[in-house]
């Protein structure tokens, strides 16, 4: 009987153990109307040397959608535009798996999944999104399938324009 409840209490552990709280589009109110200045920062992929690019954005709430529009000073051909919906039940980040969330002294840090291509490889992709109302840091970290480390492909920084 002990064994029997022990494994039981074990199994739902592990169904329960990834759990977290799901994403809701209130934890995205504060970033609603808001400009943005920084940089992206980048590894590139000839020389494996970090680059650094200005760059501005605004980002607004429309109904159930996060859309965010990117404008790099020098490099205005690059700016770009996206929209993302969060969904089943606030667990995928547009197409990406929310894997944690977290709110500590009003920051929300989340982190998401997805698998992918990088540099041609096939790659894990871990995507950490940090904000709070005056701060905002987006981190792409990849994997490379069969390779045991991560490295940071790019970085956005940002402050809230006053």
């Amino acid at each position: 009987m002990k064994t029997t409840l022990f494994t039981i209490c074990i199994f739902g552990l592990l169904l329960t153990g990834n759990a977290q709280e799901p994403l809701k589009i209130e934890d995205f109110q504060i970033l609603n109307n808001t400009a943005w200045e920084g940089k992206l920062t980048y590894k590139d992929y000839q020389s494996g040397e970090l680059s650094s690019v200005d760059a501005t954005m605004q980002m607004k709430i429309k109904k159930d959608r996060i859309i965010t529009n990117i404008q790099y000073t020098y490099e205005p051909n690059k700016n770009n535009s996206s929209s993302v919906k969060l969904k089943k039940g606030g667990t995928y980040y547009g197409n990406e798996k929310l894997i944690s969330n977290a709110l500590e002294n009003n920051q929300r840090t989340f982190v998401t999944y997805y698998e992918g291509k990088d540099n041609g490889r096939k790659a894990d992709i871990y995507i950490t999104h940090i904000f709070s109302k005056d701060v905002l840091k987006t981190i792409k970290e990849v994997q490379y399938k069969y390779d045991d480390k991560r490295f940071v492909r790019n970085t956005y920084e940002f402050s809230k324009k006053q």
